[in-house]
């Protein structure tokens, strides 16, 4: 599911590539409106998606909604970290306009609020941010490789990824893995 058509369209392309096109299917739609019935899915998910969206609330009440009971909903997400604003622009905002970061803590008591078990809410940004600073280095001095995400997401990939990696490093960014569960 995204809200942007384009994406759905690149998503659909590449499930037919690499022969998935019909086990998965793609749909355009709205996070906070889901355009499916309730109870009708056993998991869902959301990666890196929702630093985009300011309803979290609202997304976790509908990710309830479409769930079986019992089902399972995970998360990984960029957060707010505890040494300030995050360096901009990032892959997913220019600037803090449209960067919508919650803190861990919050994601766990919106996920409560909604309704969900909480299997667990935590930050690894902790554990990443050697290697944040290593990669910064790297990419300073050698910049991208020449595959990777950028030859989609384009020119300014090295500039982005720096910044996610320094704001890491730095405890500006909490990267936050939450899973969380339906009540039978």
């Amino acid at each position: 599911m995204d809200l942007t058509a384009e994406f759905c369209e690149a998503a659909r392309e590449l499930n037919s590539l690499c022969g998935l096109a019909g086990r998965v299917q793609i749909l355009h739609g709205d996070a906070l409106a889901l355009p499916v019935p309730d109870n009708g899915f056993d998991r869902a998910y959301s990666q890196a998606a929702l630093m985009n969206i300011s309803d979290k609330p609202g997304v976790f009440r509908e990710a309830f909604r479409v769930l079986h009971p019992g089902g399972t909903l995970a998360l990984f997400l960029a957060g707010t970290g505890s040494a300030g604003e995050p360096y901009y622009p990032l892959p997913w905002a220019r600037t803090t306009a449209i960067s919508f970061l919650a803190a861990p803590d919050e994601v766990g008591r919106d996920l409560e609020a909604a309704g969900f078990e909480i299997v667990y809410v935590r930050d690894i940004a902790a554990t990443l941010a050697a290697e944040a600073a290593d990669t910064v280095k790297r990419l300073e001095a050698e910049g991208l490789p020449s595959l990777g995400e950028h030859v989609v997401t384009g020119v300014n990939a090295k500039e982005w990824r720096i910044n996610v990696m320094r704001s890491v490093a730095e405890g500006r960014l909490s990267q936050i893995e939450a899973l969380a569960r339906k009540p039978v």
